[in-house]
């Protein structure tokens, strides 16, 4: 098998891709004879190739791949064709492709009970990296594959299978009087629209076989939608990302797709959401994070998305409709859930919650509401509450506001970031966080505590990668001690005015990679630099950042970090 498979590598001509593509299709292989097959196929058709070196080289490589994609299971390839979507050396992000997989119907054979749409996204590309398809790699914060690439050359092979099967068809120039002709005749099932920024949909679409359309902008673009859902009955997958909508509204043919499961209108320019929206009863994803400039009305729509997974709401919308969503027994994500249209007990029966950003707005909310409808969750791992832009002072007593955490039982078990912002707690909330045994991330933020001192005591926070402290204006003493955060990777310091020094237990977390330290105070300043009185404490950390940026620039920024806020 060893001399068989020297035999084979000759033919991937030293290219690094074929041999581990090579290798990944042989490591399935477990016997001889499949082995013999394989080398007999590709010795097969060496002999009928091109006939100059180069072509020959070419045809080798090229058979070599497209054995690889072969001897894929149906499954796979199916994920593997949808990859081609994407742009060349795109970054594709898992979280989302998931759900478009999902709406696809391609699932994972064998029963995963418990396993979310995005679970079953990480086994898909876990297999593809084995299999040295896909890079990708698991990221340390969240154990996840949060973006993958798939290389040029399995790009072209999978487009190539993707035409001879009229899987897919790709529009580059989309102001082309054959492209644009190509939207409505195409005999793919899938069809996606690059460079966005000159397309024009003004016009009806009309395709009767369509099931998924993406437009994918190359850079930030934004492009015109003003057409007539109607005539695409069979669609499942609409992306509308960045579109502008003639007058602002969404056109209420959009109630039309009765089978469509994937419906995203990220920043898109909507001022106007049609209460035609409630008839998706099959939406398994509904991103409705639209930029509209001012308030708009989210229509009373969503009871009956029985099916929902994933729902993000716009962040600036009005308070004259009451949102019904307590029916959502199958969320796993939940974004901007505001208790100025919702009510909080509408959460209690949302026990598949895995990721819930709550804003928080109006007055008589007490924290024991909110801890109640939380302490059902016993599945969530990303949680964010934070006070809207318009609310009211965040301390006003019938709120939120209490000067100390809830105990640890009341926390949902499963937490694997947490952040606090603008809780103005009064007792050092270390204690009770380094008791939380999942969590990876922490980040204060913004006069989360406001008391003087905190430690962080020896054995807690056994897992913790990543801290952030941003904006503590009261704190002058932090101590950690020995045996603390045993695996922090990264640590953030930034604008804490009265910080008199770094705790000196710095410098038994040799885990420490990477210290980003932003302060104005020129006395700190002087302490933390190269032979300054407390270098010693970080000297053996391989990266330091001085000048740290002094706090985000608006609320957006807060929701691109990964840990979310409580």
């Amino acid at each position: 098998m060893v001399k068989m498979a020297k035999e084979m590598t000759k033919h991937c001509k030293r290219l690094p891709l074929a041999v581990k593509l090579l290798g990944g299709l042989l490591d399935a292989k477990h016997t001889l004879r499949q082995w013999k097959l394989i080398s007999e196929n590709i010795k097969s058709h060496i002999v009928v190739g091109g006939t100059s070196s180069n072509e020959n080289d070419s045809s080798s490589v090229n058979h070599v791949l497209s054995l690889s994609f072969e001897g894929l299971p149906g499954y796979l390839k199916h994920c593997l064709l949808y990859l081609a979507s994407y742009p060349e050396d795109h970054e594709i992000e898992i979280e989302r492709l998931s759900y478009v997989w999902a709406a696809e119907g391609i699932t994972y054979p064998g029963n995963y009970e418990g396993a979310t749409i995005r679970d079953v996204a990480d086994l898909f590309i876990e297999e593809l990296v084995k299999r040295n398809m896909v890079i990708s790699e698991r990221d340390a914060l969240t154990s996840r594959f949060e973006k993958c690439q798939l290389h040029d050359l399995m790009r072209e092979i999978c487009l190539l299978k993707a035409k001879e099967e009229n899987f897919l068809q790709i529009v580059t120039d989309p102001t082309s009087s054959s492209s644009v002709h190509s939207l409505a005749s195409s005999r793919s099932r899938r069809l996606v629209v690059y460079n966005t920024s000159i397309f024009s949909g003004e016009n009806d679409m009309k395709n009767s076989k369509l099931r998924s359309l993406l437009f994918i902008p190359v850079g930030y673009s934004r492009f015109s939608m003003g057409a007539n859902f109607m005539e695409l009955p069979l669609l499942r997958v609409l992306d509308l990302d960045g579109a502008k909508f003639k007058g602002g509204k969404l056109p209420s043919s959009i109630g039309k797709l009765i089978h469509l499961k994937y419906l995203s209108l990220y920043q898109a320019s909507v001022t106007y959401l049609p209460s035609s929206l409630r008839n998706l009863k099959s939406l398994l994803y509904l991103n409705l994070r639209i930029n509209s400039g001012q308030l708009i009305n989210v229509p009373n729509v969503f009871k009956e998305m029985l099916e929902l997974r994933y729902l993000s709401l716009p962040w600036e919308r009005s308070s004259l409709t009451k949102l019904e969503l307590g029916n959502l027994l199958k969320l796993e994500t939940l974004i901007n859930f505001s208790t100025k249209d919702s009510s909080v007990t509408d959460l209690h029966r949302m026990t598949k919650l895995r990721t819930l950003q709550i804003l928080i707005s109006g007055e008589g909310l007490h924290m024991e509401t909110l801890s109640s409808a939380l302490s059902m969750l016993g599945h969530l791992e990303d949680l964010t509450v934070t006070p809207s832009e318009n609310s009211v002072q965040f301390k006003h007593p019938k709120l939120i506001y209490r000067p100390m955490l809830p105990d640890v039982q009341h926390f949902p078990s499963h937490l694997t970031t947490i952040s606090l912002v603008y809780c103005f707690l009064e007792e050092d909330p270390m204690p009770t966080l380094e008791k939380l045994l999942q969590l990876k991330v922490v980040s204060l933020w913004y006069n989360a505590y406001v008391g003087r001192r905190m430690v962080c005591t020896g054995g807690g926070f056994p897992q913790l990668l990543s801290l952030e402290i941003w904006g503590l204006d009261a704190l002058e003493e932090w101590i950690v001690e020995e045996g603390s955060m045993p695996l922090l990777h990264t640590l953030h310091i930034v604008d804490c005015k009265k910080l008199k020094e770094l705790p000196d237990g710095l410098r038994f977390i040799t885990s420490l990679k990477e210290l980003a330290i932003g302060t104005n105070e020129k006395e700190f300043q002087k302490k933390v630099s190269k032979g300054g009185e407390d270098y010693y404490k970080m000297q053996h950390i391989p990266l330091i950042r001085y000048n740290w940026p002094q706090e985000p620039e608006n609320n957006e920024v807060i929701y691109s970090f990964p840990s979310p806020i409580i």
